[in-house]
């Protein structure tokens, strides 16, 4: 179904009722990337609330090939707002205005690729104290689902209620001693219910930033039903459209991420391709999450992060960010083995 028909409301933005599912889930995601100083990152708070347990999780991509991450757990955390460990963010105007507010610190890699055995990368990295403030104006209006009817989702597995927005962010990041203004966009969701990150097979989620001020969300979604479902999105001037996304190209790496991929994208404007090339150095980030199954296994699902430059068929270029789901088969990608 489309991601335009229901109506995206001002309770939405605040925190909603569990239900009894102990997996249930609500969490707030926003990422950014700024073109003239070329950080690139994202900021996210999640809450199980019938656990209890809430997770704050922060990403920086720099220009110059540091990547840093923060990840905090807790059991403590408010009943109403989205606020966890160092992490903050502030409804200002429902659907129009938010502030974001890191404070605290962040592990620093090289090689981000080490994350792939998570305990001893971070207990080997260095850190720095780092602060995140950021103003997010909305760039079009939030559309999704919101959860009133069971029948019309995006990922079934994953929310029951789910909207996205583009985003115009301003601000600076602090890392130590360094200052990194941020003047660019973005793109947020919200989404709540039940959630199994083993559910979906996998899914590539695409977020550009173009220099024209262009905005454009790709998501392509494999059901272990075998079925696609595909969705895009594009703004510009404070307008949202929707768009059909036709098809991904991959590239992968030998070891399982993805080096580039091709958006082929009907919008408003006609055919639109979009390349995304994961930005020089290559920092691939492998989060994960981790859950026994019945037969005593225990499936890996990898959520894989890089920053890309952006081209289209038409001359623009930009910036942004792909997020990589996988469920991982012999440690590597399914999508990879699929030719997905």
């Amino acid at each position: 179904m489309s991601m335009f028909i229901e109506t995206i409301k001002p309770e939405h933005e605040c925190r909603h009722v569990p239900d009894s599912d102990p997996q249930y889930n609500e969490s707030t995601y926003y990422n950014f990337a700024s073109l003239d100083s070329g950080v690139v990152g994202w900021l996210r708070v999640a809450v199980q609330p019938n656990q209890p347990s809430g997770q704050a999780t922060g990403l920086v991509f720099l220009p110059s090939g540091d990547t840093l991450l923060s990840f905090e757990r807790t059991r403590t955390f408010g009943s109403e707002q989205l606020a966890v460990g160092s992490i903050s963010i502030e409804v200002l105007e429902p659907h129009r205005r938010q502030q974001l507010t890191f404070d605290g610190t962040m592990s620093v890699f090289t090689d981000p690729r080490v994350l792939s055995s998570p305990r001893q990368a971070l207990a080997d990295a260095p850190v720095q104290k780092v602060r995140i403030d950021l103003a997010n104006v909305a760039d079009g209006a939030s559309f999704g689902t919101n959860g009133d009817d069971p029948g019309n989702f995006l990922e079934e597995t994953l929310a029951l209620g789910h909207y996205e927005q583009f985003g115009r962010l301003d601000g600076r990041i602090l890392i130590g001693d360094q200052v990194f203004e941020v003047q660019g966009g973005g793109l947020r969701d919200h989404s709540w219910g039940p959630r199994d990150w083993t559910g979906p097979l996998f899914h590539r989620w695409i977020t550009a930033i173009l220099d024209d001020g262009t905005q454009i969300m790709t998501l392509e979604v494999g059901r272990r039903d075998g079925s696609l479902t595909r969705r895009a999105a594009i703004t510009k001037d404070d307008q949202v459209y929707e768009a059909i996304l036709r098809g991904l190209t991959i590239d992968w790496t030998d070891d399982g991420y993805i080096r580039s991929v091709i958006s082929d994208v009907d919008g408003p404007g006609g055919e639109l391709a979009l390349t995304a090339v994961a930005r020089k150095p290559e920092r691939f980030v492998p989060l994960r999450h981790l859950k026994e199954l019945e037969d005593g296994s225990t499936q890996v699902t990898r959520i894989g992060y890089a920053a890309y430059d952006f081209e289209t068929n038409d001359g623009r270029h930009g910036l942004g960010i792909v997020e990589v789901l996988d469920q991982l088969v012999d440690g590597l990608p399914i999508g990879m083995q699929s030719g997905r």
